[in-house]
């Protein structure tokens, strides 16, 4: 398979994963607006089992899915770095995109760490 294929495979994977992300926005913003300091162990409960179904169902199906795409990707991308020299005029368009697709994956997955944390931070605080 070409270098150029898995640019496009890659692409195309972090598009349809950024895609599942953005579906799933509303959701995690929703469980992170949640009211903290709320009265009531039933409406405490409630709140707790939506953050609860929102970490299980969105931010870790997310959160897994960038963190293997990075993960598969990662060992191409450190040997392209290695074996490549800085040049500003004469570089190799695909190998610098390769490795852009990488480097996006990994901000993804740490953002995508990030919500869960805090996800499970306020599910924790709710108790």
């Amino acid at each position: 398979m070409p270098f150029s294929d898995i640019v496009a495979v890659s692409g195309l994977l972090l598009t349809l994963t950024t895609f599942m992300f953005n579906l799933a926005w509303p959701a995690l913003n929703e469980a992170l607006a949640e009211d903290e300091y709320q009265k009531g162990s039933q409406a405490r409960k409630r709140s707790r089992d939506r953050i609860l179904a929102t970490v299980y169902w969105r931010a870790l199906p997310l959160t897994c899915a960038f963190v293997a795409l990075f993960y598969v990707n990662l060992p191409a991308a450190v040997g392209i770095v290695r074996s490549s020299t800085l040049d500003l005029w004469d570089f190799d368009v695909d190998r610098t995109l390769y490795v852009m697709v990488v480097v996006a994956l990994l901000v993804f997955a740490l953002v995508n760490i990030g919500l869960a944390l805090r996800l499970l931070m306020k599910w924790r605080s709710l108790r």
